[in-house]
C-alpha cells in the first residue's frame, strides 16, 4: 500500500490497491495507502489502510473529501500502538550536487528544538538533534524506490556510511534534474515527497527498521505545485517538515495491514499529523533563532492545525541519587535513596485522584508508579502511562 501526498505543500492521503490507470482517473491523486506518510489526496475513506511509503502529491487534484470535512468529520489522532521516534537523529543525505545544503542542514537542527517540534510532545515525540548531511554519489538521473531507494541504504549501511537506529531519520535530498518513481508515478509530476521504511535485518546491524524520506528538488516541475512560498527553499522546508512530522508519530504505518500496531498516531478518515492541515503553511523559530516556514501538524490538545506549541517544552530537573550504583534508565526499589523528576508546573493534586484521560489530556505530564507504590507527576515519557 502506498500514501500519496498531494501538490500542495505536505497534503497526503492514504488508499489501497491504486494502480497508475487509476490514479490518473482520479486526476493522479489515488494510489495506495499509508506508508510512512506524508499528505493525503483523494481517496474512499473505506481504503484508509497505510503501506510502506507515502507520496505527497502535487497541487491541483481533488482532495480526500474526509479532509475537506475535516472539521465536520472532528479530526482525531488515535495511537495504535505502534513505534513513533521519540528523540528523533535528523540525518540528512545529499544525492549529487543538491540546492540548499547548509540551509537544510540549518533547518533540521532548528526545526527539532523549535516550538512547532513541541507539538508533537502530545504524541510522546520530544525534541531531537541533527547531524550535517553526507553526500552520496550520484550515479543515476532516474531512480525507482522500490529496487534503487532500498539498495542505496543498504550499500550506506553496508559501508559504515549510515549507522541506523530506533531514532535515526534519514531524509534524501536530491539534485535538480533526478526523477524518482513510485509506483509508476514521477516525482514532480504526481507527488513532491514521500517517506518510508526499509527492513534491513537482513544486515545484522542491530536495527529491524530504517526510516527514511525522499525529497525531489523543489524546482522545476515542483515549483508549480509543492508550496505557495514565493521563495523556493521556504517551499523545501515546508515539504521537507511535513515528511519529518509524520516519520515521527507513525514511523512504521507503511508495514500496518490493518488499524492496528505498527501503526502509531493516525487518524482512520482523515490520515496523519501533516495529511488533516494539507497545504496550510506557518513559520516558527529555530532552536538556531531562524525563522523557517513550515507545514502546520494537527494537535489533538488544541483540536485544530497548529504552526507551534502555545506550551513550553518540559524541563526537568533531577534529584542526585545518594548511591554509588551504576545509573538505571527505570526506577527499582531499594534501600538506597531514589533520584525522582519533578516538572515544575504539574496538575495540583495527587496523581492517584485523576483518570487515565485525564493525566492524557495534561498533555506534558504523565503518571508516573514508583517501585514504593508512591504515585507523583512526571515529565511525559520519563515512565509509564497512567
Amino acid at each position: 500500500m502506498i500514501k500519496l501526498k498531494s501538490r500542495d505543500p505536505c497534503f497526503f492521503l492514504s488508499t489501497k490497491g491504486v494502480d497508475s490507470t487509476q490514479l490518473q482517473d482520479y486526476l493522479m491523486l489515488v494510489k495506495a495507502v499509508l506508508a510512512s506518510a506524508v499528505l493525503a489526496t483523494s481517496i474512499a475513506a473505506d481504503l484508509a489502510l497505510p503501506s510502506n511509503v507515502a507520496l505527497q502529491l502535487m497541487q491541483g487534484g481533488k482532495k480526500h473529501n474526509g479532509i475537506q470535512n475535516a472539521a465536520l468529520l472532528g479530526p482525531h489522532l488515535t495511537n495504535y500502538g505502534g513505534p513513533v521516534i521519540a528523540s528523533v537523529e535528523v540525518h540528512p543525505i545529499f544525492y549529487g550536487p543538491v540546492n540548499y545544503q547548509s540551509q537544510l542542514n540549518a533547518f533540521y537542527k532548528g526545526v527539532v528544538q523549535s516550538s512547532w517540534y513541541d507539538i508533537m510532545a502530545q504524541y510522546n515525540v520530544y525534541r531531537g538533534s541533527a547531524v550535517d548531511g553526507i553526500l552520496a554519489i550520484q550515479t543515476k538521473s532516474l531512480l525507482n524506490d522500490e529496487k534503487d531507494i532500498p539498495a542505496l541504504f543498504f550499500s550506506l549501511v553496508k559501508s559504515g556510511q549510515i549507522n541506523p537506529n530506533a531514532n535515526t531519520y534519514y531524509p534524501i535530498h536530491f539534485a535538480s534534474g533526478i526523477n524518482i518513481t513510485q509506483g509508476g508515478s514521477n516525482s514532480c509530476q504526481a507527488f513532491c515527497a514521500y517517506h518510508g521504511t526499509i527492513d534491513i535485518s537482513s544486515l545484522n546491524v542491530g536495527q529491524k527498521y530504517l526510516y527514511y524520506g525522499v525529497i525531489p528538488d523543489q524546482g522545476g516541475n515542483c515549483a508549480n505545485g509543492c508550496g505557495s512560498n514565493s521563495i523556493a527553499v521556504n517551499n523545501l522546508f515546508s515539504v521537507s517538515s511535513h515528511e519529518l512530522a509524520e516519520a515521527v508519530t507513525d514511523a512504521a504505518v507503511g508495514l500496518a495491514t490493518t488499524n492496528a500496531a505498527p501503526m502509531a498516531w493516525y487518524d482512520v478518515t482523515n490520515g496523519e499529523i501533516g495529511d488533516i492541515c494539507n497545504a496550510q503553511q506557518g513559520s516558527t523559530v529555530g532552536g538556531n533563532g531562524v525563522t523557517y516556514v513550515i507545514q502546520t501538524q494537527w494537535s489533538n490538545t488544541a483540536n485544530a492545525c497548529v504552526a507551534n506549541s502555545s506550551n513550553p517544552p518540559p524541563t526537568t530537573t533531577k534529584a542526585t541519587p545518594t548511591t554509588t550504583a551504576s545509573p538505571v534508565t527505570s526506577p527499582k526499589a531499594s534501600t538506597s535513596t531514589k533520584s525522582v523528576s519533578t516538572t515544575s508546573g504539574a496538575p495540583s493534586g495527587p496523581c492517584s485522584t485523576f483518570s487515565a484521560t485525564q493525566c492524557y489530556n495534561h498533555q506534558s505530564y504523565m503518571c508516573y508508579y514508583w517501585a514504593n507504590l508512591n504515585l507523583t507527576w512526571q515529565s511525559q515519557g520519563t515512565g509509564h502511562n497512567c
